[in-house]
């Protein structure tokens, strides 16, 4: 018996030992993430305050004060003051090689108006006269126009009947609140791409507005930066890969028509390559997990939110045109080119 309560007696001093030495190293532990918090909070306190600072530096540039208007003539209004040009006696200039006394010719004078690009486009081919400039390689056309025609009674009589019941079930801010935080998300692609074509000053000005209306704009519902005026002027599309290749030089081979996403070339089939691992839905699947259908279904969700900017402009060019194929093929590589030019 004595044995016994002997090795009871050895036993539970030891568990009381082991439990006393776990609660030390517990003790220990939540003493130094305590520690490690009580750091951290003022760093990151101050790095947020810093990145918010830099922020509203990027997007606020200074403006010319406006002008005062005289008082007694109405409201203030901000105009610039410009002074009367004064009477000059200078003979005229000899650019197109007129006399003094002669006017200038009329064909040395280009008037540009100031069309949407979908009205240019459709004026510039209109001239059935003539055969079309052809802009593009188009090796594959009846590959490319069979999927035009699928594409086409998919835009006309499935997207455009949805679209037209989602505009009426869903009011116009929710729309405008879900394209705002899409286009949020979409950050990392924009300020990768600018950093690849070194535009740094646009970089900072992406950065600046993700941070503006991850904070301010309720993780991006609302777009509080469009309201500032930002250090360098930023297209709100932004760059993609494809405008980074065409930065960069490389031509877009031949014209390729996909299913469902439209028109594209073998550049800019590799630049949705390239994009799509900056997409947030690549980061969310990696991270969670997530079945790939998922994913894509949200993303189709986000675009489909998006039509309205694209079923009008194809719209007015399907209609516009005689021979919709090269239509909408020579507006795109017009609209490709002047994004990769801007």
């Amino acid at each position: 018996m004595n044995m016994q309560m002997a090795m009871q007696r050895k036993t539970q001093t030891k568990a009381q030992m082991a439990a006393q030495a776990a609660l030390q190293r517990e003790t220990q532990k939540a003493v130094q993430m305590t520690a490690r918090h009580t750091l951290l909070r003022p760093c990151c306190r101050a790095v947020f305050s810093l990145l918010v600072v830099c922020a509203l530096s990027f997007l606020s540039a200074p403006c010319a004060p406006a002008a005062e208007a005289p008082a007694g003539e109405g409201a203030v209004t901000a105009r610039p003051v410009v002074a009367n040009p004064g009477t000059s006696t200078a003979a005229p200039s000899s650019i197109y090689g007129q006399d003094a006394g002669q006017p200038l010719p009329m064909d040395g004078i280009v008037i540009k108006d100031n069309k949407p690009l979908d009205i240019q486009v459709a004026d510039e081919l209109d001239d059935y006269d003539s055969e079309p400039v052809q802009s593009i390689a188009d090796p594959i056309e009846g590959w490319n126009r069979f999927w035009f025609g699928f594409n086409d009674i998919f835009y006309v009589y499935v997207a455009k009947p949805a679209y037209t019941a989602w505009e009426t079930v869903t009011p116009s801010q929710l729309r405008e609140g879900i394209s705002n935080f899409w286009n949020n998300l979409l950050f990392p692609m924009r300020f990768v791409n600018n950093l690849l074509q070194f535009r740094f000053l646009e970089a900072g000005v992406e950065f600046a507005r993700f941070i503006a209306n991850s904070t301010a704009g309720m993780g991006g519902f609302i777009d509080v930066a469009k309201y500032k005026k930002p250090v360098v002027p930023v297209h709100p599309e932004g760059e993609d890969f494809g405008q980074t290749l065409g930065r960069w030089g490389i031509p877009h081979g031949f014209y390729i028509v996909w299913p469902f996403i439209g028109p594209s070339s073998v550049r800019e089939t590799f630049g949705w390559a390239g994009d799509y691992f900056a997409y947030p839905g690549f980061a969310a699947g990696y991270a969670w997990k997530a079945p790939w259908y998922v994913i894509s279904g949200i993303q189709v969700g986000f675009f489909f939110n998006d039509l309205d900017d694209v079923l009008p402009t194809y719209m007015s060019l399907r209609d516009a045109a005689v021979d919709p194929y090269i239509m909408m093929r020579e507006a795109w590589v017009r609209y490709r080119a002047i994004q990769v030019a801007r």
